[in-house]
């Protein structure tokens, strides 16, 4: 149903040695799939515990081999379009590992295979990274992979996003008991966003206690996850 992809380093502007960053391109040189998820519980889990995930490479990809998916159509229209009519289905109803794979590019956009050889103007290299010396992050991209290995305390790192404010929304939510997807998406995310910022209005704050309970509450999730779809 999807996967997680880590390894690839997203744009630091504080990091201006790095041309990748000035370009605005992402580096999968080092890319691999480290979590494969089989089921779409598994999918919309992973879905629902990236909300919480700030600063984090944790991004659920959808593996999507439908019909639709697989036939040249207008939806990606100038996008990353391959024709997927050339690999068929087989006749036990499962796909050769050529179709998955070239699925698999489709849901990066193409960007595993971008040409290496692009290029930008001076004047725009120079705009960007005066635009990045104004633009340094609080908090560096932490790569999913050491959290898996455990070699970054995540829990520590999630507390100290809540302690400061970042996660607010989120706890609120937790608070109202209010899912994932009416948060962020049309009129649900409309409606929770007004009430949201009524509740801040009002004095509301997330307590120590209920950061807390958010912060055990993604971990708890994060590592049941992992235990069932690290590959």
């Amino acid at each position: 149903k999807g996967y997680i992809s880590v390894g690839y380093k997203g744009l630091d502007f504080s990091d201006q040695s790095n041309p990748y960053n000035a370009l605005g391109l992402v580096n999968h040189f080092n890319t691999k799939v480290s979590n494969v998820f089989k089921t779409d519980d598994e999918f919309h889990e992973a879905q629902a515990i990236q909300m919480g995930m700030m600063g984090i490479d944790f991004y659920p990809q959808k593996l999507n081999i439908s019909t639709q998916s697989l036939s040249q159509g207008a939806l990606m229209e100038g996008g990353f379009n391959p024709d997927m009519s050339v690999y068929p289905q087989n006749e036990d109803g499962s796909y050769s590992k050529e179709a998955l794979f070239m699925s698999f590019l489709k849901s990066e956009g193409g960007y595993m295979v971008a040409g290496k050889n692009t290029t930008i103007a001076p004047q725009a290299m120079n705009y960007n990274l005066n635009v990045a010396k104004q633009s340094i992050p609080k908090y560096s991209n932490v790569d999913f992979d050491d959290i898996m290995t455990g070699k970054v305390d995540f829990a520590s790192l999630l507390k100290g996003y809540a302690q400061d404010g970042w996660l607010d929304a989120d706890i609120y939510a937790m608070e109202k008991g209010v899912a994932w997807q009416n948060t962020s998406i049309g009129y649900g995310g409309a409606w929770f966003d007004n009430q949201f910022n009524q509740a801040k209005a009002n004095g509301w704050k997330a307590s120590n206690e209920s950061i807390d309970s958010y912060v055990n509450s993604i971990m708890d999730r994060l590592n049941n996850l992992i235990g069932q779809t690290r590959v």
